[in-house]
């Protein structure tokens, strides 16, 4: 990808018919990209990550926001022509802490606007407050009252403003007050120390092309990756974290599902099927542990004892996500019968293979003369996804797949778009 202009395209051009939720159509999230910054592979995913933060839901793991892109420069007339009430505007190399707040409430960046939205203040924003100097709002990040901000005539919220009076004290330094008042300006506060420590801007001090390159290796005392990095590593997941929903009733020969909680045993019980199932994860450590779930027919306790004795990351029931997926699928003990009853009547083959590079040859060898049923879940919009793969990437990866599928005799996919729309339908 060469540059901002691509990454729009492509980005709004695969989530042209999303659906925005209800809730939030009056909220604008606009990601916003210095006109003079130059692009290279660190910016390209900034800017993909500052996108998917925002792109829906309290974690970014949803789509239903309304998420618009600009130049600098045209911020000022993006928000005077829009209709929204209000906007939260971040900077291309904003990060986001995305798992904060603990399982029960998150408390993200996200909850953060939606709780300013609530509030009914006219402006949120990093303030700029030097002794003697007129004041001005860091591009970074700023939440903003369109409704008040259009009601007081629009004044450009990128211009210096005269001080009349502000906080006598600071976040830092000497410039950073909590709170200021300025001419022709309601009161403006800035984020909290909570609010601040959810999130970290990148500065373009360091275009870190050779850390995003490498995330592995990240050195976990460079802040900005800190913040990043809370949700990056390799987990096995109990629970499903996503809806099962209504199943086709057409006969199957062969099932791909993900290792993930008893999705799997769950849909081999519903639909009409006597065939083959394939058991696939990217991480051995996932394949490992599921064939000894099955194997060994263990309770939920003997799976919370055996992840205390693992180096790998479990992800224990009672999520909000995982609360969501109960909403249609049995309890975990009627769920563990119907893995029982998986491991016992089927052949179970377990697969090393990351979907979004995967052995083409080998696939498209099983599939052959086959009708397919093939769960990706949301592997290609997962937030891992996203951190170790391009955009372009992602949806060139999405595509070939697909293109793969077709060559069965028949294949009905149900998975994510890498930008988070469902896709739940037999193939053509």
């Amino acid at each position: 990808m060469n540059n901002f202009d691509e990454f729009v395209t492509l980005w709004v051009g695969e989530t042209e018919n999303k659906k925005i939720y209800t809730r939030f159509k009056h909220m604008l999230f606009l990601v916003v990209y210095p006109d003079k910054l130059k692009w290279d592979f660190g910016i390209e995913k900034q800017t993909q990550t500052t996108t998917f933060m925002v792109s829906g839901g309290a974690t970014g793991g949803n789509s239903g926001h309304d998420v618009h892109f600009c130049y600098r420069s045209e911020v000022h007339d993006v928000l005077l022509n829009c209709d929204h009430t209000h906007a939260m505007i971040v900077s291309v190399g904003m990060v986001f802490d995305m798992v904060s707040g603990g399982p029960e409430k998150r408390q993200t960046p996200i909850t953060d606007f939606y709780d300013f939205v609530e509030s009914g203040q006219f402006c949120k924003a990093h303030i700029m407050a030097r002794p003697d100097r007129k004041a001005y709002f860091h591009h970074q990040h700023m939440n903003l009252n369109l409704t008040m901000w259009k009601d007081i005539g629009a004044p450009d919220m990128s211009e210096r403003y005269g001080v009349i009076k502000r906080s006598p004290d600071n976040f830092h330094d000497d410039y950073t007050p909590p709170w200021i008042d300025v001419k022709g300006l309601p009161t403006v506060t800035n984020f909290t120390k909570d609010e601040r420590s959810r999130k970290s801007f990148s500065y373009y001090r360091d275009h870190q092309t050779e850390t995003w390159k490498d995330l592995d290796n990240v050195d976990l005392n460079d802040y900005y990756f800190s913040r990043f990095m809370t949700r990056i590593r390799k987990h096995f997941y109990i629970e499903n974290t996503e809806r099962v929903g209504e199943l086709p009733t057409e006969k199957f020969d062969i099932i791909f599902s993900t290792t993930a909680g008893q999705r799997a045993a769950f849909i081999v019980d519903r639909l009409d099927f006597d065939g083959e199932i394939v058991l696939f994860d990217y991480c051995q450590e996932n394949l490992d542990i599921k064939q000894m779930i099955l194997e060994m027919n263990m309770s939920l306790q003997e799976i919370y004892y055996y992840g205390q004795r693992l180096t790998h990351n479990m992800v224990m029931p009672d999520s909000i996500a995982s609360k969501n997926a109960k909403k249609d699928m049995p309890a975990f003990e009627d769920l563990r019968k119907l893995e029982q009853k998986m491991q016992k009547d089927y052949d179970i083959e377990y697969w090393l293979m990351d979907v979004i590079s995967p052995d083409y040859d080998k696939l498209l060898k099983k599939i052959k003369g086959k009708t397919v049923f093939f769960d990706a879940t949301n592997i290609f919009c997962y937030h891992m996804s996203h951190a170790y793969y391009t955009l372009d990437e992602l949806v060139n990866a999405y595509n070939n797949l697909l293109k793969v599928l077709k060559k069965a005799d028949g294949a009905y996919f149900r998975g994510h778009r890498p930008t988070k729309q469902r896709v739940d339908g037999w193939i053509s």
